[in-house]
């Protein structure tokens, strides 16, 4: 799937992107946004599992900004979080580190979701698994095939869950409507049935109890370097594309920081929780 202004989350490695994507998955794990999204969509899947011995993994981990939250929240855990990408995983190993201890252990290693039988853990059930903003960079081939293989990785009970952007939703707060229709053209957004709420069919024909859609507005005020690095990526795109030409690539920088500075910056996107639980 294509979708403008991020790094190739499928080659990560191939193309010497995953530097610029680990500092990006950083950028989004700090923003304000990112921690109340945590509470909101995910902390109420793990509340039963803070007192008791459990297993939690994460697939498509990228940094493992998500997995290291999970685990200082539930400290009798063992986390597993696995990435395709060597260098995501190698980045996501220094920022363990650098956090120190506390919490639940955190597990990593390499898995490519096209190949089941190379999964990396010893561990083959989980009380909850997590997936966040993956599904997209794989095809709906290959998505259903992902949800079927989840959910045999399940405890009795267990819970699979995604957390997706709904990429129909992304909004930026930009006064020349002429300039910002160019830049965010949908041109480029090769949108496929398995995105966002169109996980719920296969979960369900995965034999699992889907559970109530929550969804939560990611919203920027401040102008914060994840958003920036994201919008900036986006004119990039749409000026290698000839939408806009250089001219309106510079006025459409300086109309953003011009309107951080005067406090009417404005970026939003829905993100949906689809979650399904297995029988017991």
């Amino acid at each position: 799937m294509k979708i403008s202004g991020i790094p190739n989350y499928r080659d990560l490695d191939l193309s010497g992107e995953f530097r610029a994507a680990a500092r990006r998955m950083e950028n989004r794990a700090v923003a304000p946004a990112s921690h109340a999204m945590f509470e909101d969509l995910v902390v109420p899947m793990l509340d039963g599992l803070s007192t008791t011995p459990s297993t939690v993994y994460e697939v498509g981990c990228g940094t493992a900004a998500l997995s290291r939250r999970v685990a200082r929240m539930l400290p009798n855990a063992t986390v597993y979080a696995s990435d395709k990408s060597e260098g995501m995983l190698a980045a996501a190993r220094e920022f363990a580190e650098a956090g120190g201890g506390g919490g639940g252990e955190l597990v990593l290693g390499r898995w490519d979701v096209g190949d089941p039988e190379s999964f990396p853990f010893d561990r083959d059930r989980f009380d909850v698994i997590l997936s966040s903003v993956m599904a997209p960079y794989l095809d709906d081939d290959a998505t259903l095939a992902l949800v079927g293989d989840l959910t045999s990785r399940l405890s009795p009970g267990g819970i699979l869950a995604f957390i997706e952007q709904d990429l129909t939703t992304d909004t930026v707060n930009f006064p020349d409507f002429d300039l910002l229709r160019r830049v965010y053209s949908w041109e480029g957004r090769d949108l496929k049935r398995t995105v966002a709420l169109g996980l719920r069919p296969p979960m369900r024909e995965a034999g699992l109890r889907l559970l109530p859609r929550r969804s939560f507005l990611w919203t920027d005020d401040e102008y914060l370097p994840y958003t920036r690095d994201l919008l900036d990526r986006i004119a990039a795109d749409a000026l290698k594309g000839d939408r806009i030409a250089d001219a309106e690539h510079a006025r459409w920088t300086e109309t953003l920081e011009s309107l951080a500075e005067s406090g009417d910056f404005y970026y939003g996107l829905v993100y949906h929780r689809i979650a399904g639980q297995a029988s017991e």
